[in-house]
């Protein structure tokens, strides 16, 4: 009765493990755009709390990593701490400052990007990045304006990270819509040009499409506008690249910066009063900026299927610099525009996630006699992207012939398991009638082998101390 059970209890987790994902989270044609572009890791709860929240699961976070900050074991962290809040990242590759500009990458930084990248554990199998951030403007480019230039760099770290890893997905360095010609900006249907000229197939080569669609000029546009400088700025870039550049390729799109600022940029200034701070730039007021904000997620993002990520820029910058643009307030409380968006309906989706294991150790008898239950241990590492027992345990089903009977690997259950960590999982194996040598499998495991014995045998032979023991304990065991 308790071998009936058990068996049971298998089918019962290995259904859930299949079919779980499909019945509790949201299919792949509603999948949760929300997401948030983040300053810095410890950004990552409230975040959680934002983009995953009323029904969400699985949302986006926009971060930087900077060249002078390749520390291995503080963005591991990270991987893992999107690992366990679900959270999907989208990496954006920067260099550092020198004076007021970014300096210029060089084609040998691919190398060292695709082994650092390449070399953190991320949380899901595709892993998106950001080949730098608006080189249309002079200060991102080393002081200077180089389309051709941009595109050998973004081909080369497109090959690099590829080679390193497949499961690398490349997207381009946003662009600022609203540049115009001159010397410090170049247009964006300008620099798009230039690139396609130096290197004719170099769009063709993206996975997605990053778009900085603002709602510009002056960050005050309505949710209706459209065209380049609108919100909609990603529908004109598309259309340019396929009617004006021949592009192919149906890329889905990835809008890593958006959104309304609120009250007021300011620049400190020399007045006979002395040194004041003088609004420059006037925004909108809170509930405007979060009204607006609610409506084109609605009525925009949400509806338009080639869009996988909204991530509006930017959840918490208290500094003066992107104060107005910050979703938390100065004291770190939410904004209008965040309890808003937190508070909208949203979708959960679950990405796919690599299941990776090893054996560090397995109990199997050099022999098994006939009509014989025999209960051993397996030892895995968990060596994947997924925490085992999130949201369900992962069932190694067993194969294996007529002649045994071998219970599946159930991981996750008692406790989850984290990447890197290990497991102990019980099994059952039970011998038929017919003897001989068998082989079964546990997933993709390697293959075990087993010889069953039958008992006329077992009378004759000669066997080592253990096995004398491990018969004899059968024996006593059985009566």
């Amino acid at each position: 009765m308790k071998k009936n059970w058990l068996f049971l209890l298998i089918f019962i987790l290995s259904f859930l493990a299949l079919f779980w994902p499909q019945l509790a989270l949201a299919q792949e044609n509603t999948p949760n755009k929300f997401g948030i572009h983040i300053a810095d890791v410890s950004d990552l709860n409230m975040a959680q709390q934002l983009i995953n929240s009323n029904g969400g699961d699985w949302g986006w976070v926009t971060i930087v990593i900077r060249k002078d900050d390749l520390n291995q074991q503080k963005w591991q962290d990270f991987m893992d701490q999107c690992r366990e809040k679900h959270l999907i990242p989208i990496i954006r590759l920067a260099t550092y400052l020198e004076g007021d500009s970014w300096v210029k990458p060089q084609k040998e930084d691919a190398v060292i990007w695709a082994d650092f990248l390449g070399n953190l554990n991320w949380p899901v199998q595709n892993q998106y990045v950001v080949i730098f951030n608006e080189p249309n403007h002079a200060k991102e480019w080393g002081g200077e304006i180089n389309p051709a230039e941009y595109a050998e760099i973004l081909s080369e770290f497109n090959t690099k990270l590829k080679a390193k890893n497949p499961n690398f997905k490349i997207l381009n360095a946003a662009l600022d819509l609203a540049a115009p010609n001159g010397k410090q900006t170049m247009e964006a249907g300008q620099f798009l040009m230039k690139m396609k000229k130096a290197m004719p197939d170099i769009f063709e080569k993206l996975d997605g499409w990053a778009s900085h669609s603002y709602p510009n000029y002056g960050f005050i546009g309505k949710p209706s506008d459209t065209g380049k400088t609108s919100i909609r700025g990603y529908d004109w870039e598309l259309n340019f690249l396929q009617s004006q550049l021949g592009l192919k390729k149906n890329l889905p799109i990835f809008i890593t910066e958006t959104g309304w600022p609120t009250g007021a940029k300011y620049e400190t200034k020399n007045t006979r009063f002395g040194k004041r701070s003088i609004p420059i730039e006037k925004y909108l007021d809170e509930n405007t900026a979060a009204n607006y904000l609610e409506e084109a997620f609605k009525n925009v993002w949400l509806k338009d299927q080639r869009i996988v990520a909204v991530t509006p820029f930017i959840l918490n910058y208290p500094d003066d610099l992107f104060a107005p643009f910050s979703w938390l307030n100065h004291d770190g409380s939410p904004s209008a525009k965040f309890n808003l968006i937190q508070a909208m309906p949203k979708s959960a989706q679950w990405p796919p996630q690599e299941n990776k294991y090893k054996i560090k150790s397995l109990s199997l008898p050099s022999f098994l006699p006939t009509q014989t239950d025999f209960k051993g241990q397996i030892i895995l590492q968990n060596t994947g992207q997924s925490i085992w027992g999130d949201p369900q345990p992962l069932v190694l089903s067993a194969a294996f012939p007529q002649e045994l009977k071998v219970s599946s690997l159930i991981l996750g259950i008692p406790r989850k398991i984290k990447p890197g960590e290990i497991a102990k999982i019980d099994f059952e194996i039970h011998s038929g009638s017919e003897s001989g040598e068998f082989t079964f499998t546990w997933g993709d495991l390697p293959e075990q082998k087993i010889k069953v014995l039958p008992s006329s045998i077992m009378v004759e032979a000669k066997y080592s101390l253990i096995e004398k023991i491990f018969l004899k304990a059968k024996n006593w065991l059985s009566w």
